[in-house]
């Protein structure tokens, strides 16, 4: 019957159980690729996606959801990620999906839709949970779809100690995806030919001849993304870390997927300490501001200035930023024009602090914000875009047994410099700075 077309709705129907692929045509009007079919087609209990940037990877997640929980009467299907924003990204894509059924299969299979959840009427439900393993203990699941593995915080603790225990219970299926991050990850593991995942890769090539993603998109993402970068996202390479200051094993450590971005206009109450790196034309004007709780760091606001931004926007905002929130120090990079526009704050910011930025002062301040991170003082937000730019940054030990600091060639280290200003005042003002004023890495 697969190569057959169905001549009822009754046949239809019970071809679209068989076949997914079938059921997304048939009643999501969609067309999946050849590499899409593959995978929703595939009856493995465990499934490994390492597909790039753009390939229909979150629609295809959606689409295996939906069909398992319509098709598995009484079922319960999890969403997960490193934060719930993200869950909840996915959880939207199903909501389109079922925006796309005819008015009267939608009113005969959805009860009702939630923020976080949506019910079936045969029983099932559709859930979109953060990686918290307090909060998923709670389920019983029979699909587990568990998306950007490669950025969860301890992603043993939890496949091990609650993933697996739970899908046990009930023989269930787990689909895992994610950008490739770390080669010393899980997910890593995971992507190996003896893992007992069935494998499926979709780098920009299969994406482009599939129709999926268009060539100058390709183009603008090659000029644009730092080679690694392009090279992780689209070409889905695992690569080692060379000479890199914070590593991303690390930085994925650092990720509290319960941590988010607090808005300029909100004003918030805690103790705040600002980092600013300042750049125009070829370089960035960012602004980092982190959170001190006891003696936890948590980075709760990042504002990257377009290029070309005005350095009196840049001091505007600044100014508006410490008007609303309780700012106990700010940083500058005092260095060149910097000095300018620190000496302009400072007129009325008397909490102010230029920085020069000697080779010495660089060194000492990388290694010691990088000490903070190996020891478990700084969070980060699930953030992709973050991680990447904060892993930018190299070292090299000079002949004279001196420091070097440098990011390659196309790349911007100023999100690094803005954090690691913000994290350095931080920890000097609280007294627990451990400043390194030697290589240790």
């Amino acid at each position: 019957m697969s190569g057959e077309t169905p001549t009822s709705v009754e046949e239809a129907f019970r071809k679209a159980k068989e076949d997914p692929a079938f059921f997304a045509r048939w009643l999501l009007k969609l067309k999946p690729t050849s590499y899409q079919a593959r995978f929703l087609r595939d009856p493995s209990k465990r499934i490994v996606l390492r597909w790039c940037r753009q390939s229909g990877k979150t629609l295809s997640l959606a689409v295996k959801a939906l069909w398992f929980a319509l098709f598995h009467l009484g079922s319960t299907v999890l969403l997960v990620s490193p934060s719930l924003r993200q869950s909840l990204h996915l959880k939207e894509k199903l909501s389109t999906l079922l925006r796309r059924l005819p008015d009267d299969a939608r009113w005969l299979l959805v009860e009702k839709e939630l923020r976080n959840t949506v019910h079936l009427w045969g029983g099932s439900r559709i859930v979109a949970l953060p990686s918290n393993p307090e909060t998923l203990r709670g389920y019983t699941a029979h699909l587990i779809e568990v998306d950007e593995a490669g950025f969860l915080p301890e992603p043993e603790k939890l496949f091990y100690g609650t993933l697996y225990p739970m899908l046990t219970a009930t023989d269930g299926l787990l689909i895992v995806s994610s950008t490739p991050w770390s080669s010393r990850d899980l997910f890593y593991r995971l992507c190996q030919p003896d893992s007992g995942f069935s494998q499926h890769v979709v780098t920009w090539r299969e994406a482009l001849a599939e129709g999926v993603a268009s060539q100058a998109f390709l183009e603008e993402a090659r000029r644009s993304l730092p080679p690694e970068v392009f090279q992780r996202e689209y070409e889905c390479m695992f690569l080692e870390d060379v000479n890199v200051l914070l590593p991303r094993d690390l930085l994925a450590r650092c990720v509290n997927p319960e941590l988010d971005y607090i808005p300029l206009e909100e004003a918030p109450q805690g103790e705040f300490y600002a980092g600013l790196d300042l750049g125009k034309h070829r370089d960035y004007s960012v602004l980092a501001v982190v959170e001190r709780r006891d003696e936890r760091l948590s980075l709760v606001h990042l504002h990257v200035f377009p290029l070309e931004t005005p350095y009196g926007q840049v001091i505007g905002y600044v100014k508006a930023l410490t008007e609303r929130w309780r700012v106990a120090s700010i940083l500058v990079d005092a260095t060149g024009v910097g000095e300018y526009v620190a000496e302009e704050l400072a007129e009325t910011l008397p909490n102010l602090e230029p920085v020069k930025f000697t080779q010495k002062v660089k060194a000492e301040m990388a290694l010691t914000v990088r000490h903070a991170l190996a020891s478990g003082k700084v969070a980060l937000p699930y953030d992709p875009k973050l991680l990447n730019e904060l892993n930018v940054e190299r070292f090299e030990i000079m002949k004279d047994g001196g420091f070097k600091l440098f990011h390659p060639e196309g790349t911007h280290d100023d999100v690094f410099w803005a954090f690691s200003l913000a994290v350095y005042g931080a920890l000097k003002g609280s007294g627990s700075a451990e400043v390194y004023a030697a290589p240790k890495i």
